[in-house]
């Protein structure tokens, strides 16, 4: 950092430190010691990029220190268990959706809305204004924030761009129906159409959920996982879904091996230019960096709409992670001004630059997810996972959705079975909650 601008970082956090961030605590210039528990692994590129961050934030606030522990993916269930033993955390990061349902949910964090309203650290805007659309507000609890995304990775079809040129596709499909031209076209051109992983879960339930939304709407799917009674899941909404899943196997655009596929076998298809895409986060391109090499020419593209849906082809899956604060930490404010830095503009490019999507309007994505920044930035409705259920009722999601529709997907059990099986088993699960 030039030290014009580290001068400026340090007046304006300054500003904020003195400032009613998030309540409580003193920003007074005594030693402060943040204890940080992520999700990251500490050779990982963003966590890399994430220890540069804390080490600039350090310079221009040298009364504070943040001590960084890096849990890998397991990060929640360990950060509980420590808080269970009066470990102290002063703040976490981790999938949104975990956060959500569970630290969020349980009432363990701060409300981020005082920090949310005042001033953006290097833009004259209310702090929420930077974000995003949608991307701030996918995640609350009674109208308040307690999180705040940092890190985002648009679930959409993941492509190689020379397949789709030799198979004569000039422009991804917007429509259901041209996609199923297009996978022809990919097939008749001697590729695979698809990439599908046997032990995929979410990846394949990306598929279910992306269909019951475009037919239905947002949140048709949450309002089934919620009904006590399971009749719901007797529209025929979600055995149309199944239906046009099963012809992507019927016409061959899934080629049968895919069931002896253990992740990330299908995926490295792609990479090989064997298959032409996949339905994936946003993280597949960093994933397979390494493997399909500085040459290969990413695309993207939406799940297509349904011909008479209640869905966009702009109603768009995000999968975020994001950062929370402890309600018990004893310094909120210097948590919160922390949080703040991440998301300026310098520290979001150096995010994106360890192959991550930026969640702040305006900062350039890696050249590689450069079609999921166009994605983020024209989404009209922001989708979670399952439709909101893996954020609100994991155990549901996990034990019964997943259970009964993964089935179906992979062809183990059969349609006309699904409405009765999802039906009773929500009865019995909701019956014993």
């Amino acid at each position: 950092m030039k030290k014009a601008n580290l001068i400026v970082y340090v007046v304006m956090v300054a500003t904020i430190l003195l400032s009613a961030c998030g309540g409580g605590g003193s920003a007074g210039g005594g030693k402060v010691n943040l204890v940080y528990w992520s999700m990251w692994n500490k050779t990982e590129p963003s966590a890399i990029a994430l220890t540069e961050i804390i080490g600039k934030f350090e310079a221009a606030n040298p009364n504070i220190t943040i001590e960084a522990v890096w849990n890998g993916r397991e990060n929640q269930t360990k950060v509980r268990t420590a808080l269970g033993a009066n470990t102290v955390i002063d703040f976490v990061d981790q999938d949104a959706s975990q956060i959500a349902g569970g630290l969020m949910k349980e009432g363990l964090l701060l409300s981020l809305e005082d920090m949310l309203n005042s001033n953006a650290l290097d833009e004259a805007v209310p702090f929420k204004d930077v974000f995003n659309p949608g991307t701030l507000d996918l995640y609350v609890k009674d109208a308040v924030h307690y999180l705040m995304p940092y890190d985002d990775s648009p679930v959409m079809f993941w492509y190689n761009k020379d397949i789709f040129t030799a198979a004569g596709i000039a422009a991804p499909p917007a429509t259901w129906d041209e996609f199923l031209v297009d996978l022809q076209k990919i097939k008749d051109a001697g590729f695979v159409p698809l990439a599908i992983e046997n032990d995929g879960g979410d990846y394949n339930m990306f598929y279910f959920q992306y269909l019951v939304e475009r037919i239905k709407g947002k949140g048709f799917l949450y309002s089934a996982i919620e009904d006590k009674t399971g009749e719901k899941w007797n529209d025929p909404v979600f055995t149309q879904a199944l239906t046009m899943i099963k012809e992507l196997w019927d016409k061959g655009f899934i080629p049968p091996e895919s069931l002896g596929y253990t992740w990330p076998a299908a995926q490295q298809t792609l990479a090989t230019g064997k298959a032409a895409m996949e339905l994936c986060g946003g993280w597949l391109p960093n994933e397979l960096s390494d493997m399909a090499g500085p040459d290969f020419k990413w695309g993207g593209f939406p799940f297509p709409a349904v011909a008479g849906g209640a869905g966009n082809v702009n109603d768009l899956q995000q999968w975020l992670l994001a950062l929370g604060v402890l309600k018990d930490t004893a310094h909120p404010q210097e948590a919160m001004a922390f949080l703040k830095f991440v998301m300026t503009n310098e520290s979001q490019t150096r995010m994106a630059q360890a192959l991550q999507g930026a969640v702040r309007k305006g900062v350039e994505w890696p050249a590689a997810m450069a079609d999921g920044a166009v994605a983020s930035t024209n989404a009209t409705t922001v989708l979670d996972h399952a439709d909101g259920g893996t954020a609100m009722y994991a155990e549901f999601t996990k034990n019964v959705l997943f259970f009964d529709v993964l089935p179906v997907f992979l062809n183990q059990a059969t349609i006309a079975d699904f409405p009765a099986k999802i039906s009773a088993d929500a009865k019995n699960y909701w019956a014993s909650h």
